[in-house]
């Protein structure tokens, strides 16, 4: 043991000296080193008040550090959720903690904790138990400690139902007591086998974990229950795994359809090994066989019994991120320890994992602040907002919030709704969409007249006269386009940002464009002019005649606009609108009077030979 670490635990009492020690043994038997086992009874020190976490900074490297202060970090997530929040838990643990060593270090820290359960009172004990089912059984189903896993659920099963726990142990010890004489033939008869082969290995008998059984008969009775009792072979070789069953099958007799051949067809979540139930002696027994690889990898492998385990249809988003760290470890020559230290994987990097005080986990995207959380519980929390407690202090409503932080929102029922301004500061959809309909429901005279405004401004910016475009006939297009009946409901969207005040804008000045053309057009009889386009000669320029003249494109005047015109240098008259924005800023000694001149209609040839052939058709009649 490293002396450093020896140091640390001749500073606690007797008994936390002893779960210290236990807690270095799990540690090395899940394959981890000395700097894990560091951290854990760093962590130790900490939780009995030795060390302060500030101190594990100034003392020891970043790893170690980062690693202690995650476990003092996790140490505070609520577990005590029901089922539906399981997954929720996982997911942020996994966000929380990024690297895998410091993973299965909680692990182990569980595995001491549930071993030394007697020391704690009633309600400690069930919250223990709880959190082992909630997160810490299925983490550890998730990276293939299913050694520690078995351990975990039989003890929290335990505490939380004991009476059906002695039960299931006494008519499982009895059985196997009964049974165990045929057991031991059994797995002399595996043995005898084997040793004709020449192949050398292990066997020994097994009993189904107690609550996996309790699982079971839900649909089973014991008798039903075929590997309750069986006998498991390790040998060296996959061919010795099939030369072994293949000569068992000589000598047994194997139920039908009971033969699973895992090895060529492995388990979704890679597990390998040969099933088959046979007949001995009347009764029903299950040989298991495997390599001592794939027997490694079934007790102690990470990332190996997720999906089968949990019995999930479906792998979740959760399984999809896991996916890399199984073709790592079957990618790689590493040992356990110097793989695990690889993977400082950030799983979840576009998301973060945050808490109600209550316990509920809330997803949300990074950058996310009390505002989106307060609108991911409901509406009115949202809109009633004023203030936020991050960790139990008081913290701004912009506050960016961290993977493992619990959050309380303080509402005030007097409170006159979110502000404006949290649309640009809220990072979820969902946030936006709830503040957008709280204005358009509650705010809808102030929003009708903050939309008007801003129409009007953005008609002005264009440089066009408020008057001429802002009529009721001018929306009715824009009214169909967007199914509405009334103006207020357009400037009602408007107020609100649903609709954008400059698209309006530009829509009705298209609208009024069109408008004049066709004014023009049917004032002259004569829809074939094109005025689509102003001309110079359209204009007239107060005392000045024959002059170059040009039409501002900042303000695009069209035919019938109020105008005026501005003396430029060596450019001529620019024509602009009068109320143009520009104008305002030219020297008023070069602005000069100007307006439009009638639109003369001239006729061509061929018009006036068809208009005199009329005529005579007319006169003739």
């Amino acid at each position: 043991m490293n002396t450093k670490i020896e140091d640390i635990i001749s500073t606690f009492d007797d008994f936390h000296k002893k779960k210290a020690n236990t807690l270095i043994e799990i540690i090395t038997e899940m394959g981890l080193k000395d700097e894990v086992k560091l951290e854990g009874v760093l962590y130790a020190s900490i939780r009995l008040n030795l060390i302060t976490l500030e101190q594990v900074q100034e003392k020891y490297d970043v790893e170690i550090y980062n690693a202690v202060s995650t476990l003092v970090k996790i140490y505070n997530i609520n577990y005590s959720q029901q089922e539906e929040e399981a997954e929720n838990l996982r997911k942020m643990f996994f966000a929380i903690t990024k690297d895998i060593r410091t993973i299965m270090l909680k692990i182990a820290l569980i595995v001491v904790e549930l071993r030394y359960a007697n020391n704690l009172d009633h309600d400690a004990q069930v919250y223990l138990a709880n959190s082992i089912f909630a997160l810490f059984s299925p983490l550890s189903a998730r990276l293939g400690l299913s050694n520690f896993k078995t351990e975990l659920e039989n003890g929290a099963f335990k505490i939380l139902n004991p009476k059906k726990y002695d039960e299931i142990q006494n008519e499982v010890d009895e059985r196997f007591h009964k049974r165990q004489p045929i057991v031991d033939r059994l797995t002399a008869l595996v043995k005898k086998c084997m040793d004709e082969l020449g192949i050398k290995g292990k066997v020994y008998g097994r009993k189904k974990h107690i609550y996996s059984i309790y699982k079971k008969l839900a649909d089973h009775t014991l008798d039903n229950i075929y590997d309750l009792i069986a006998v498991r072979a390790i040998v060296s070789t996959v061919a010795e795994c099939f030369a072994l069953i293949g000569r068992l099958h000589g000598e047994v007799a194997p139920m039908p359809n009971r033969y699973k051949d895992y090895i060529t067809n492995p388990k979704p979540n890679g597990y390998q090994s040969i099933h088959s139930t046979v007949i001995f002696e009347g009764f029903p027994v299950e040989i298991q066989i495997r390599t001592e690889e794939m027997h490694q990898y079934a007790e102690y492998g990470i990332a190996a019994h997720w999906v089968y385990k949990e019995k999930r249809t479906k792998r979740d988003s959760l399984d999809i991120r896991l996916a890399w760290l199984r073709k790592m470890m079957d990618d790689a020559n590493n040992d356990i320890d110097d793989l695990a230290k690889s993977l400082n994987h950030d799983i979840y990097n576009s998301e973060i994992f945050v808490q109600t005080p209550m316990g509920k986990v809330i997803y949300l995207p990074n950058g996310s602040t009390p505002i989106d959380f307060a609108y991911s519980i409901h509406s009115e929390v949202g809109s009633k907002c004023v203030g936020a407690k991050i960790n139990g202090k008081m913290a701004s409503t912009t506050s960016i919030l961290n993977n493992g932080d619990v959050v309380e929102i303080i509402t005030n029922p007097n409170s006159k709704g979110p502000s404006r301004d949290w649309l640009k500061i809220c990072k979820t959809s969902e946030a936006r969409s709830k503040i957008n309909a709280f204005f358009k429901k509650n705010m809808k005279d102030d929003n009708i007249r903050l939309g008007k405004s801003m129409l009007e401004s953005a008609i002005k910016e264009k440089g066009y006269s408020t008057s001429k475009l802002i009529s009721d006939n001018m929306f009715d297009d824009i009214l169909s386009y967007y199914n509405m009946t009334e103006m207020d409901e357009l400037y009602a969207n408007i107020g609100t940002n649903a609709i954008s005040a400059k698209l309006i804008a530009n829509k009705l000045a298209q609208a009024y464009q069109k408008k004049i053309k066709l004014e023009v057009g049917t004032s002259n009889q004569n829809p074939n002019i094109n005025i689509s386009e102003p001309t110079d000669n359209q204009v007239a320029v107060k005392g000045l005649n024959n002059i170059l003249m040009k039409f501002a494109k900042c303000c695009h005047p069209m035919y019938g606009d109020d105008i005026i015109g501005f003396v430029s240098s060596g450019r001529g008259i620019i024509i602009h609108r009068s109320i143009c924005p520009n104008v305002s800023y030219f020297d008023e000694s070069r602005l000069i009077e100007a307006s439009w001149r009638p639109i003369e209609v001239k006729q061509n040839k061929k018009q006036n030979k068809n208009t005199d052939k009329n005529k005579m058709v007319n006169n003739s009649k």
